[in-house]
């Protein structure tokens, strides 16, 4: 299971438990595998280090690096807590010579891991991905990159063919030389995505910043749709160009580092986050530098000026400037929350992820037997993905049992084109299995896709590489696409007044 695999790696720079001696001989890198009670394996690396004589543990897998707690070394037993976001568990491994093997336990469900010495530990930082590399680096890890990238994945010639994956390494490589480092990580990133699918891709290196703005697109228009503290004065101001190029120029250019096999709708979007990113736009030759980008600005009345806005930490918070805001932009860090709309006789949830989704369910039912709405409302538009077992078994299953729910006009699911990964196979299973009226625009990620990304490590950099590793076909019949069954495209005029003509329909219809 998705969630099981993510759980046995969560144990990155684990709080320690001080010992009476310096940590003794125990520690040092470890390779192996775990394995969960599906039998399905995953690769890891424990770094198993001593700091002021309390062990520390930092696992890298093929599923992940995750934060462990209160972890020790007793008795000839490495013990650690983890915590998945989902559920939590705890490992239990016995050293015996260069082996450290035995089991971690999920919420009762137990697996296996294997690991060997396999020489001194590394320095706490070692593995912390980078991109201030020699050529010669550089060139090593495209070379590694070109390797792992079609091992790992499960089909990685499904899209484009291996001649015209090796001609863009080849291209690359020829090229390295005369770029800068950001061009360089750009480069791979592009390979990529030329791969096809959603969830193959580069992580990239911190530390993460953005501009302070929010680009959406209308049609032609390009505009700016939130901004941070000062600079509300620019909202709704129509992006001319960024540097010396046009706009237009500047979206196909960041079009290339987005996933080629998928719907437009999800390529768009990367499309506007990578064009509000220095990194991004300095790697995309569109800027001299990654800390700050001009923008050619157009107001209302038609006059052109030209603003520098500075990269700043991200997750600073943005402001639309609407007098109104929206219900579903209330509370966007709860992963699942409702609302009762006694005035419209409906229970609004916004499900945004899926963590602690048992107990958050458990609330919604509960709600909606003390409210008895006439409409249950599922905001999806915002869900970047998580485990579609755990939202099929929560969500999906149970409202279809209910017949107050699952009946026609009873039932609203509302999507759009980031709607992603497991997010998107709930929504198709919702649309197929219930009497659901999606609503919104059509999701970007093609239903029948590879997903289930597994990672790997460039040798030099660090750079953590993810590949898809199984293929999923959540649309039984029809095309591939999950599209709404009212499609509804919010306007600048929409945007502006913080109006939600989704929500509006819903809400109206009878």
């Amino acid at each position: 299971m998705r969630w099981i695999l993510a759980a046995l790696v969560s144990l990155l720079i684990g709080t320690a438990v001080a010992v009476a001696a310096p940590c003794g001989g125990v520690t040092g890198v470890y390779s192996g595998s775990a394995k969960s009670s599906d039998s399905t394996a995953i690769e890891i690396t424990l770094n198993l280090l001593c700091d002021s004589g309390e062990y520390r543990a930092q696992f890298f897998t093929s599923a992940g690096d995750f934060v462990g707690m209160n972890a020790a070394f007793t008795d000839a037993h490495f013990t650690a807590k983890f915590d998945t976001g989902a559920a939590l568990g705890t490992v239990d491994l016995l050293l015996k010579g260069p082996e450290l093997a035995g089991e971690f336990d999920l919420a009762g469900d137990k697996g296996t891991i294997e690991l060997v010495r396999k020489g001194a530990a590394l320095a706490a930082d070692a593995m912390t991905p980078r991109i201030d590399l020699t050529q010669a680096q550089w060139h090593q890890d495209l070379r590694a990159f070109a390797v792992e990238l079609p091992s790992h994945h499960a089909n990685a010639f499904f899209s484009l063919s291996r001649n015209e994956f090796d001609a863009e390494v080849a291209k690359l490589d020829a090229s390295l030389d005369t770029m800068n480092n950001d061009e360089r990580l750009i480069g791979m990133e592009q390979i990529v995505n030329s791969i096809g699918d959603g969830h193959t891709g580069i992580m990239y290196p911190g530390p993460h910043k953005s501009l302070p703005i929010e680009i959406t697109r209308f049609g032609d228009d390009f505009r700016i749709t939130a901004a941070g503290d000062g600079l509300t004065r620019f909202l709704g101001a129509r992006i001319v160009a960024i540097g010396k190029t046009p706009i237009e120029k500047a979206y196909q250019r960041a079009l290339t580092i987005t996933p080629r096999g998928e719907l437009g709708g999800l390529r768009e979007g990367r499309a506007l986050f990578v064009l509000a990113h220095g990194r991004t736009l300095h790697g995309l030759d569109i800027t001299p530098g990654a800390d700050q980008a001009a923008f050619d600005l157009e107001d209302t009345a038609g006059k052109v000026t030209t603003t520098v806005f500075h990269s700043v930490p991200e997750g600073v918070t943005l402001s639309r400037g609407a007098q109104t805001q929206m219900l579903s932009e209330q509370q966007p860090d709860k992963p699942f929350w409702c609302e009762s709309l006694a005035r419209n006789r409906a229970v609004y949830c916004a499900w945004h992820s899926y963590q602690d989704l048992h107990a958050n369910a458990q609330k919604m039912f509960a709600l909606i037997d003390s409210a008895r709405p006439r409409k249950l409302i599922i905001d999806m538009r915002d869900n970047g993905g998580g485990d579609n077992t755990v939202g099929y078994a929560e969500l999906v299953k149970p409202i279809e049992t209910r017949a107050d729910l699952n009946a026609r006009g009873r039932l609203y699911v509302l999507i759009g084109p980031l709607t992603f990964s497991a997010a998107m196979n709930n929504a198709a299973q919702f649309q197929d299995e219930t009497a659901a009226i999606l609503a919104g625009q059509t999701i970007g990620e093609r239903p029948n896709s590879y997903q289930e990304p597994r990672q790997f490590r460039l040798p030099n950099s660090h750079l953590v590489v993810r590949a898809s590793t199984l293929w999923y076909a959540f649309r039984k019949k029809g095309p591939n696409v999950v599209a709404p069954d009212r499609e509804i495209i919010p306007t600048w005029d929409d945007v502006k007044s913080g109006r939600d003509p989704v929500m509006d329909w819903v809400l109206a219809s009878s």
